[in-house]
């Protein structure tokens, strides 16, 4: 064949044109493969032809609620419906969305709606059985998830999460059952096989229940939710064994290689030797060097658009804030809000900052989309009343944060709620960043403060950052310390029979031991923690501050080394007016909290606790609250005490038995639970401890307080 000389040898092709089904197809394939931006892109195309396609329109809307933005595929799936009403698949995912804006009514009349139109839609029941679970509504989510296995009998989902209800109804045989189908359907289903673990665990079965979370750990080795359970479990099981020290020898039994080489299981071995806490320095180095390497942390800054001769100068000093029980570490917060030499940001928002793997999060699109990855992390602290969970400890609840720390109704007449301005906030950051060749955690953490207070107007230049961390889990712990080697320590102090009940109360009555024994082992160890002996640390009683306030408030300056100003004697968030904390007892929705008096402080343990409970607790308390001043010294009152309690840790608390009998579990099922067991192993470590030298040595110290 002869070619055309009038041609060129590669001719441009022809446009080619697509039917809309063809792009249609094209786009779910897109967002299939989580290429969500590509398929977005074609489903708006498609809208620009036909602006009704209800299909574009209700994958826009999936999208969106796939990517956070909860508004706008509202705003597109109720366009679906308005063209479709009986569109089942739209009304499901409508009441998705509806149920992440927190408006759980409507969300199920959507999924009602859906089933209404197709009974046979087994994700709507699993939905509706989601949302119930959620609300605690066991017996309607069993229902529910019972209906779209009628369904779907292979639905490994649904068969999960009945088994996580049916757990919530101890009914934990029947658990294990759904469990173990997942398992058979899917051997390699980790959520699955942690779960079955969980049960096993609480089943006393400890021995299998550290089988399945090592299954787990050889799948994926920084499984979170395992590595939070394994150290529990592990703990229970060798108490249960009669092991009285843990041979640090055996502590890879039966984890991988690939599960020993992580952060995780260098956090579990601190974990486990922390029971002894006087002699854990050398694995605390361990852990400590066992963190993320601070270079790989680093990122490089490379922007070359504007000159800065000037660097920001950062806050030189930083003060942690910890609690103890419940000690009322949101009123000394309060005090120190508003004070000219320190920054400090509202609530307990910024507590996971340090935790594993947020850096990662908030890095991961390079130095240029720091400020909006953080801002997207830390909602919350650009409007109160967000809904979005900000990082804390492990399947800690932070949904509505600001709402339930009291942010949402700030201000003289209690009708406004705190705001930052994102884009003013992310515009400073920038600005502060291009200062720097490098930036990682810690001068992020620095300049968001800067950034802050530069977004508020702060004139005065604040030389300290007062960081309300509240209740770090290990790894956040030693990951502040090590950027911050200089951190100095506060730790809010209350009579700690008193505040242990306190912090468990609500748990008690929802009969929630697996909550209440951790608590109880967290508050007689935070107390001699080894953080205490690396960092300048003090503990201030709240006793002291409410009863006596000019006094500690004069001291704990002297050792901040800031001035004492009125500020200090004001409750504000912000700068605002705040008006306490509304889960405390003294919150009044129609008055003013007052942050001093007695009230609080003379309020009686009682209701949780019994006198023979007080007896043991305060018997393992009792250097701590000689050391604080709460009880007169008698050591041989003590050591009489103490061998009192030593039979009674063998037996049950009282509330432990209110707990078995409302719970209706028979109390030698109940002392077979891996919580019962990680209770009593804590409660002998600490005994063993006080029987061994009469004290807890490196103890915290308390407040020095001059008198007036």
């Amino acid at each position: 064949m002869t070619e055309d000389p009038g041609q060129s040898e590669n001719p441009t092709p022809e446009p080619q044109t697509i039917t809309l089904q063809q792009a249609l197809d094209i786009a779910v394939r897109h967002q299939t493969a989580d290429r969500l931006s590509e398929a977005e892109s074609i489903y708006r195309q498609i809208l620009q032809v036909e602006p009704d396609h209800p299909v574009a329109l209700h994958m826009l809307g999936v999208i969106a609620h796939q990517m956070g933005d909860f508004e706008a595929a509202f705003e597109l799936i109720a366009q679906v419906i308005a063209i479709e009403p009986d569109h089942a698949g739209a009304h499901n995912n409508l009441g998705l969305v509806l149920q992440k804006l927190g408006m759980s009514d409507d969300a199920v009349a959507r999924f009602k709606k859906s089933l209404a139109i197709n009974p046979e839609y087994a994700d709507a029941s699993y939905n509706l059985g989601n949302l119930f679970k959620e609300q605690g509504k066991f017996d309607e989510a069993v229902v529910n998830y019972q209906k779209a296995l009628a369904i779907k009998p292979d639905y490994t989902k649904a068969l999960n999460n009945l088994g996580v209800v049916l757990m919530e109804k101890n009914k934990l045989e029947d658990a294990t059952v759904c469990y173990r189908r997942v398992i058979e359907i899917m051997p390699e289903n980790v959520e699955a096989l942690n779960n079955l673990a969980a049960a096993l665990q609480e089943l006393g079965q400890l021995e299998e229940a550290v089988a399945n979370y090592h299954k787990v750990l050889d799948l994926q080795p920084n499984h979170l939710e395992t590595w939070n359970n394994i150290k529990f479990a592990v703990k229970a099981l060798h108490f249960s064994q009669g092991i009285e020290r843990i041979d640090r020898e055996s502590y890879k039994d039966g984890f991988s290689n690939s599960a020993c080489s992580t952060t995780n299981f260098a956090m579990h071995k601190y974990y486990l030797d922390s029971f002894w806490p006087h002699e854990i320095d050398e694995c605390l180095q361990k852990a400590m060097n066992a963190l993320p390497p601070e270079i790989d942390e680093e990122i490089i800054i490379n922007d070359n658009s504007h000159i800065h001769p000037k660097l920001p100068r950062f806050p030189d000093k930083l003060v942690a804030l910890l609690h103890f029980g419940r000690s009322g570490t949101g009123l000394l917060h309060s005090l120190i809000d508003g004070h000219p030499e320190i920054s400090t940001l509202p609530g307990i928002y910024m507590r996971g900052f340090f935790n594993d793997g947020v850096w990662g999060r908030i890095s991961a699109e390079g130095w240029s989309k720091l400020p909006e990855r953080f801002a997207d992390e830390f909602a919350v602290l650009f409007d109160a009343k967000s809904p979005s969970s900000t990082p804390g400890r492990f399947r800690e609840n932070s949904s509505f944060l600001g709402d339930n720390e009291g942010m949402t109704n700030v201000g003289e007449n209690r009708d406004e709620s705190l705001r930052l301005d994102r884009g003013k906030f992310c515009s400073e950051v920038l600005a502060l960043m291009k200062g720097l060749d490098k930036i990682n955690p810690k001068s992020f953490f620095q300049i968001a403060h800067l950034a802050f207070e530069r977004v508020l107007g702060t004139i005065n230049k604040k030389n300290t950052v007062f960081y309300h961390i509240h209740n770090p889990d290990d790894f956040a712990k030693l990951n502040l310390v090590r950027y911050f080697p200089k951190t100095k320590l506060v730790m809010m102090i209350r009579e700690p029979v008193k505040s242990c009940e306190s912090w468990i109360r609500n748990d008690f009555v929802r009969n929630d031991y697996n909550i209440i024994a951790p608590r109880i082992i967290s508050m007689l160890f935070d107390i001699d923690q080894v953080v205490f002996r690396m960092q300048e640390s003090v503990g201030v009683r709240l006793e002291d501050l409410k009863i006596n306030p000019d006094a500690t408030l004069l001291s704990l300056c002297a050792w901040l080394g800031i001035k004492k100003t009125p500020s200090l004697y004001q409750m504000t968030a912000q700068g605002k007016k705040w008006w306490g904390d509304p889960s405390s007892p003294d919150y009044k929705a129609d008055k003013s909290m007052s942050p001093f008096g007695e009230t609080n402080t003379k309020i009686h343990a009682g209701n949780v606790f019994s006198e023979k409970d007080r007896f043991i607790l305060g018997t393992l308390f009792y250097p701590f609250s000689v050391r604080f001043g709460y009880t007169e010294p008698n050591f041989d009152g003590f050591v009489k005490d103490l061998k009192a309690i030593r039979p009674l840790l063998d037996d049950m608390f009282d509330f432990e038995i209110a707990i078995s009998e409302r719970s209706q579990v028979d109390p030698a099922r109940f002392k077979r639970r891996g919580s019962y067991m990680l209770l009593r192993s804590g409660l002998m470590d600490r005994w063993n401890i006080l029987n061994e030298f009469g004290d807890y040595p490196h103890m915290l110290m308390p407040l020095e307080i001059d008198s007036l």
